[in-house]
């Protein structure tokens, strides 16, 4: 057993020991941290807001371009990319087979023709004869229905002649106005059947830009408003007009397909290219303009944190926001001209805490030299 001024010796260096670690910890600090935030002044202004959607650049007329007849694409005399003139031969079949159709309806006109002359001689003929007497009534009614129907033979004959005619010219493949090629589906050498589109036909002179937009945002729109249409390639920015807007929504991405006419004296726009439609649109009144970014959305509806600058407190302010974009929305009713909106930082405050300006390094230069 261990003696009792052992015992004492060592509560004696536990309790040193831990008057030592007590006095090395550092101390707690309780200060309170005032959190940085940006802030912008309120401010009313019109109404004025400019919607931007992606627009395609196309050509206002184009067509897949196909033979009326079948046959042996024996020759294709352009490529893409190439201008061509209207009525110009773009491609040909094999035209002997329609050749050997025009010669076989032209020796059926021949021999429709030769059996209507015929027929014709014989109906005078035993017209004179009946008019004589010496031939019955009944004689006379089956020369009468021979002649017709030598008649509607002819007829038909001719009428096949023609058609066949037409279908010998159908053997090349004509530009149906001035344009360029746009693609090419089909090579020499393929056999095509009627209406199997070869060529991609567009016209240059006419362009329009087609934009989708939602159907929460078609109705602001209208037939005959000016935009401004931006090219991604960088280029000056070009005035467009709406042409037309589709009735019905896309099955799929449920948007409405916008047509607008692009002005393009300068001639910078190719087709295919891709762009930017700007619409600006006026409200009435004047309202709040509020960076996205102050914008804080919950259960309870949307707000923001003002900003009193005397007491250097924030506080919560429900409003109703309209007009929202990306970087930026409108609010007409819940803030007074001058007041500080918080802008940034807005993630991590509460209600009444104490918050101090951020200032930007350039503003504090302005004030070092200031007189």
């Amino acid at each position: 057993m261990r003696s009792p001024a052992l015992c004492s010796s060592s509560l004696l260096l536990i309790l040193a020991a831990s008057l030592l670690s007590a006095c090395s910890r550092p101390a707690v600090d309780t200060t309170e941290v005032v959190r940085p935030v940006r802030v912008m002044e309120v401010a009313l202004e019109g109404t004025e807001s400019t919607e931007s959607f992606a627009a395609q650049i196309e050509p206002r007329f184009s067509a897949q371009l196909s033979f009326q007849v079948g046959g042996k694409l024996v020759a294709r005399l352009v490529d893409v990319g190439d201008r061509v003139k209207k009525g110009q031969v773009l491609a040909r079949i094999d035209p002997q087979d329609l050749k050997l159709g025009v010669q076989a309806a032209q020796a059926g006109l021949d021999t429709a023709t030769k059996e209507f002359q015929q027929a014709r001689v014989d109906l005078d003929r035993f017209k004179a004869l009946f008019e004589q007497n010496f031939i019955s009534q009944a004689e006379f009614d089956r020369r009468t229905l021979a002649f017709e129907a030598a008649q509607s033979r002819y007829t038909q004959a001719k009428a096949q002649f023609s058609a066949q005619s037409n279908q010998n010219q159908y053997s090349e493949l004509r530009a149906p106005n001035d344009g360029v090629i746009a693609q090419v589906l089909l090579d020499a050498g393929q056999v095509v059947a009627p209406g199997q589109p070869v060529l991609q036909w567009a016209q240059e002179s006419a362009i329009q830009a087609r934009i989708a937009v939602p159907e929460r945002k078609v109705s602001g729109l209208s037939i005959g408003q000016q935009a401004k249409l931006v090219l991604w390639s960088g280029k000056e920015p070009l005035t467009a007009k709406i042409r037309d807007i589709a009735p019905l929504a896309d099955p799929v991405t449920r948007t409405f397909a916008v047509l607008l006419d692009v002005n393009d004296a300068a001639h910078q726009v190719r087709l295919g290219m891709s762009a930017t439609v700007h619409f600006n649109t006026e409200g009435q009144g004047q309202a709040f303009k509020l960076p996205i970014a102050s914008l804080v959305a919950s259960h309870t509806g949307a707000y923001v944190w003002v900003f009193d600058e005397q007491a250097g407190t924030v506080s919560k302010r429900v409003l109703t926001p309209y007009d929202v974009s990306d970087s930026t929305f409108l609010v007409k009713e819940g803030l007074k001209p001058g007041e500080l909106v918080v802008t940034a930082g807005t993630h991590v405050l509460n209600e009444g805490q104490k918050v101090r300006r951020f200032i930007e390094t350039q503003d504090l230069v302005k004030q070092a030299v200031k007189p």
